[in-house]
């Protein structure tokens, strides 16, 4: 996957960016596991960590959701979300990742405005996350609140965020 986009120039890139596609995906098939290696090679690998020693039982109650673009003939994962239940009002939004070399073209906007649409859809009113402190200013611009303090989570400072949905 990251091989194909890193041999696409910022030009080709960009033009990817108009043709994203987000859709929920189903929990165990192909695009579940190339979203959890994804999530491995974004969110684990760079802390050395492994995800195939998370605790993944949650997944199989989650919403996940995959964003795609076309790369030649076929279409590629380059991003993914999971939204878990917290309460019967509030769902928590997880493991947001995007490949590395297509940062900054909106895919991570648009997870998260498709999530949150999903989540309003079957009557939730809010979503909190844990964001990691290098990522709070994507989720101010996109209207999400941080509250209390700074708190570390798998070593990382992170804040509390949350957002009520219309």
């Amino acid at each position: 996957m990251r091989e194909q986009a890193k041999g696409m120039d910022r030009e080709q890139q960009e033009q990817g960016a108009d043709h994203i596609k987000v859709r929920q995906i189903a929990f165990g098939e192909a695009e579940y596991k190339s979203a959890l290696k994804l999530r491995d090679e974004v969110l684990r690998r760079p802390l050395g960590l492994n995800i195939a020693d998370d605790d993944l039982s949650g997944d199989a109650s989650a919403l996940h959701i995959g964003a795609f673009i076309e790369f030649g003939a076929g279409e590629r994962l380059v991003g993914t979300v999971l939204l878990r239940i917290k309460d019967e009002r509030t769902l928590q939004m997880k493991q947001v990742a995007v490949d590395e070399s297509l940062r900054g073209i909106g895919v991570g906007q648009e997870m998260v405005k498709f999530a949150e649409a999903l989540a309003a859809a079957k009557g939730y009113g809010e979503i909190v996350l844990n964001a990691r402190e290098v990522a709070v200013p994507f989720y101010d611009k996109l209207d999400y609140i941080r509250e209390g303090e700074r708190f570390e989570e798998i070593g990382i400072p992170h804040y509390v965020m949350r957002k009520k949905l219309d």
